[in-house]
């Protein structure tokens, strides 16, 4: 039987321990997606992902290093250049600054959505508002209609009575003027 090399085992721990720390990292993704909508599960979801990440990075601190990861094309150790590090973290600092600005302005737009949606419901009311307003004003129109009808029959009805009165005096002044003798 052939015995496993440890450096493969190694390998193909490390190999999974990589695999675990990006679905970890997928799963904390998700999660602030979910809570920057307002998602339900957002807590649930970073909660898990938070603890995975966690619990990969101390198997991180314990995974022995491999010395060819530490090598410089095979010959002397690597060196650590600081000013390549600082370059590296301020990098990080920056990207990390951009990143809340984002999230800042994602949630200004998500509050201006708020809003614009009170807005709307304001709107909607004044437009009720105003329908029933403009209902009030066609029942009054309505009713004038029917007054101004109302209103040229009354007229006619007068005007028809003033001659009929019109005509009655005057067949009383003829009978007057007949009874007496002129």
């Amino acid at each position: 039987m052939s015995q496993v090399n440890k450096p493969e085992v190694k390998k193909d721990f490390k190999y999974w321990v990589d695999k675990a720390v990006s679905v970890g990292a997928a799963v904390v993704i998700v999660g602030a997606l979910f809570k920057i909508l307002h998602w339900p599960f957002a807590n649930t979801f970073l909660i898990v992902g938070m603890f995975t990440e966690a619990a990969i990075f101390l198997v991180y601190a314990y995974l022995p290093s491999d010395p060819q990861d530490h090598s410089h094309d095979g010959v002397g150790t690597a060196t650590l250049d600081s000013s390549e590090l600082i370059k590296a973290l301020n990098d990080v600092k920056t990207s990390i600054e951009n990143t809340n600005t984002n999230i800042g302005a994602i949630s200004a737009q998500t509050e201006g959505l708020k809003n614009l949606n009170a807005k709307f419901e304001s709107m909607g009311k004044t437009l009720d508002e105003l329908n029933h307003f403009y209902g009030s004003v066609k029942t009054l129109s309505e009713s004038m209609t029917s007054s101004v009808g109302d209103a040229a029959r009354t007229k006619d009805q007068l005007n028809a009575l003033a001659n009929n009165l019109t005509e009655l005096n005057a067949v009383y002044t003829n009978m007057i003027s007949a009874i007496k003798g002129k």
